[in-house]
């Protein structure tokens, strides 16, 4: 899919080719760009209006590492058996093997991403920050930027919190790498709507859903 002007990525065509991106080029991200990312982000619904979240952007090369080294960390636990031996990931079904495959190559590259963007807020309102991250992926699709949402830096927050100077209280809930991407950007291709969906009692299916072509209405909106 070819990557187009902002102004002509429509709504729908951003939501169903917005992908987790986890492979990008070194190219730094320039702040006009960067400021639409989270001028669109703070668009978001928030619940009474609170608007709680926060945007901590770091672009500094150490502090950059030293997060890499606490994702890397998680990764090595979490993924244990593909850092002991790689080749565990080629045994993978191929699509497990894709996502496999670019979690860790971003979990040995994250300090390399030009922009680490972390979605704070109060503990305990992931609910009213996570709206933020959506828009702030979405304005990323329509950038022509790619992104993903991590939260490997979570079980490092005792070092992370002083790092990024977190007030007490704060957490970050959401950390989004962000940069141009080197892998494609979309389509992306899902469970049809009537595997995931029932009607009026959970297992009911829907018929209509179950007339559907597989892939939904995706091609209307990627042409793909």
């Amino acid at each position: 899919m070819d990557v187009k002007p902002p102004e002509d990525v429509g709504l729908f065509e951003a939501l169903y080719s917005t992908r987790a991106l986890r492979r990008f080029k070194p190219d730094p991200v320039d702040d006009e760009t960067l400021f639409q990312v989270i001028d669109a982000a703070i668009r978001a619904p928030a619940g009474s209006n609170m608007q709680v979240w926060h945007f901590l952007v770091v672009r500094d090369e150490e502090k950059r590492r030293q997060i890499g080294e606490a994702y890397w960390e998680t990764w090595s636990t979490y993924g244990k058996q593909y850092v002991d031996d790689p080749t565990e990931i080629d045994k993978l079904p191929r699509q497990m093997e894709l996502v496999v495959r670019s979690t860790d190559d971003l979990a040995r590259n994250i300090a390399q991403v030009p922009v680490h963007l972390f979605i704070c807020g109060p503990d305990g309102a992931g609910g009213t920050v996570y709206p933020a991250v959506q828009n702030a992926l979405l304005a990323c699709r329509g950038l022509g930027l790619g992104s993903v949402v991590t939260s490997f830096h979570r079980g490092h927050m005792d070092k992370l919190g002083p790092l990024l100077g977190l007030p007490d209280g704060q957490t970050a809930h959401a950390l989004l790498p962000i940069g141009w991407p080197s892998d494609r950007i979309g389509p992306v291709g899902r469970r049809p709507v009537h595997k995931v969906t029932s009607i009026d009692g959970w297992g009911e299916p829907w018929q209509y859903a179950l007339d559907q072509p597989e892939q939904g209405l995706r091609s209307r909106w990627t042409g793909e």
